[in-house]
């Protein structure tokens, strides 16, 4: 495996309004624009599954198509904030145990019924 060149020094002139590296069969696209600038994986079909837009906000990642994410051992996501938001369908599962915990109040809404099934359940224990 060939080691990672240095980066070069960014250069202060201001660089095409929109540069292509291919890869394979993919470029990449760097685009500028008036806020930021927006880097876009374009297939072969041309389709755009990965974009990394720079905003005055801070850099947005946006998947245009399904994402695995697998790792071989621990992931940890920490925020100040976190929301989780799915416009059809939410499942949340382990092949062995699930511990929600808060150091406050807990709400649960359902617009129908809610279920609680389990061989033995445990209230305020």
């Amino acid at each position: 495996m060939t080691p990672p060149q240095p980066l070069r020094a960014v250069s202060t002139t201001q660089p095409l309004a929109q540069s292509h590296i291919a890869l394979g069969g993919y470029h990449l696209v760097l685009e500028r624009t008036e806020t930021g600038g927006v880097l876009r994986l374009v297939g072969p079909d041309g389709a755009q599954p990965l974009e990394v837009a720079i905003t005055p906000e801070g850099p947005v990642l946006r998947l245009r198509t399904g994402l695995a994410v697998v790792v071989d051992g621990q992931l940890a996501l920490t925020a100040d904030q976190m929301s989780l938001h799915a416009r059809r369908a939410l499942r949340l599962t382990s092949d062995e145990q699930v511990d929600i915990r808060s150091g406050g109040d807990v709400a649960l809404r359902a617009s129908d019924d809610v279920r609680l099934n389990g061989e033995r359940i445990d209230l305020n224990c």
